[in-house]
């Protein structure tokens, strides 16, 4: 989306995204949510990190550099957060999908983010966010409630090792996540690393937050690699599909028939999902399309905050950061961030060049 298009609301949005911090910090109880969330990372200049320590903190992480995909994913739920802010049902879930290491993550983090600033304009004191991350279980089933419950605090820590063993065969959080949840006006909940899930272990979770959305009005955003087959696949066993799906074609078939209107092509290939994906590829860089790739390569170089860093440091190498990385943002995240660190830890140099990209064991390259 060009920024001729944006309305001054858009424009505000992406903005305050873009000064959101890249750390994948433990964002998964609620007061380092909102710590997250309320967080702005202000454009660097040698005057706003005063210290060399807090320099090489923040080149570690620097902040988020956009691309389109990002933009639109976050413009497009920040629409159907404020067209359904005066409907009572929560809208229809939503699900970020895509490559590993195209940025999902950080995506659905900007977006719930963004969704809280402009709650917390409005009213204070609601809980209008819940994130969480799907709970390792080795034994094959996931307590879903119990992971909503630690993000809100509902559970308490351990009180002796004994304790500690037990912690699993609590009572039932069910009723007191749900009220929790109604009377802190929660909206959404953003579920992240759903690739470790399959989709036997989301069925049981399905109908309880199908229950949040008709009562309480809160959506869900699945985020991770394969989001989408998984959740279809969920939903398909959850809500007893695969018998029914049958007759609901015949069915359809016959009212179209009834109604004299046409066979459409493609009527006997399966039922098409209905979730809304949001799309996260790989960054392409090729003669059709070089300019995406070089803004983020320069949206790196104006993140940076070194001392003598050179001019298009890394845009003028943007052939071989792509095939180094693919195109992959979380690998160019690591090398760009390593690589900064490295120059301000040797020597003050502070620049980065490509010889010493080259030393750099991240990404791909030729050994």
């Amino acid at each position: 989306m060009k920024a001729a298009t944006l309305t001054p609301h858009e424009a505000q949005l992406l903005a305050h995204a873009h000064s959101a911090p890249l750390q994948m910090a433990n964002l998964f109880t609620l007061d380092d949510w909102n710590s997250f969330a309320r967080e702005e990372v202000p454009k660097p200049t040698l005057a706003t990190f005063t210290t060399h320590e807090a320099r090489l903190i923040y080149n570690s992480h620097l902040r988020i550099v956009s691309h389109p995909a990002l933009d639109n994913a976050l413009l497009r739920a920040s629409l159907a957060f404020r067209a359904n802010e005066l409907r009572k049902e929560g809208f229809l879930d939503m699900v970020i999908d895509g490559p590993p290491g195209t940025g999902k993550s950080f995506t659905l983090r900007a977006i719930g983010r963004a969704y809280q600033v402009e709650v917390e304009k409005k009213e204070r004191g609601r809980i209008p966010v819940v994130h969480i991350t799907v709970p390792p279980d080795t034994d094959g089933t996931i307590n879903w409630i119990w992971e909503i419950a630690c993000f809100l605090g509902l559970n308490p820590p351990p009180k002796d090792p004994q304790a500690l063993f037990d912690q699993r065969r609590v009572p039932d959080l069910t009723y007191a996540v749900t009220h929790v949840l109604a009377r802190s006006g929660t909206r959404v909940i953003l579920i992240d690393d759903i690739q470790r899930a399959a989709p036997d272990q989301l069925v049981p979770v399905l109908h309880y937050l199908d229950f949040l959305r008709s009562r309480y009005g809160i959506a869900v955003i699945f985020c991770g690699t394969g989001a989408a087959g998984i959740v279809q696949a969920a939903r398909v066993r959850a809500d007893h599909l695969m018998g029914s799906d049958a007759g609901l074609r015949e069915r359809v078939k016959k009212q179209r028939v009834k109604a004299n209107a046409p066979d459409p092509k493609g009527s006997t290939e399966p039922a098409l999902s209905l979730l809304p994906v949001s799309w996260l590829d790989p960054i392409h860089c090729h003669e059709g399309d070089q300019e995406t790739w070089l803004s983020v390569l320069k949206g790196f170089e104006g993140n940076l905050c070194l001392r003598n860093f050179s001019t298009h440091a890394l845009s003028k190498h943007a052939a071989y950061l792509h095939k180094r990385t693919g195109g992959y943002l979380k690998q160019l995240s690591h090398l760009v961030c390593h690589a900064a660190v490295d120059a301000m830890r040797e020597n003050g140099e502070e620049d980065i060049t490509l010889e010493r990209l080259e030393l750099l064991r991240v990404g791909r390259d030729n050994d």
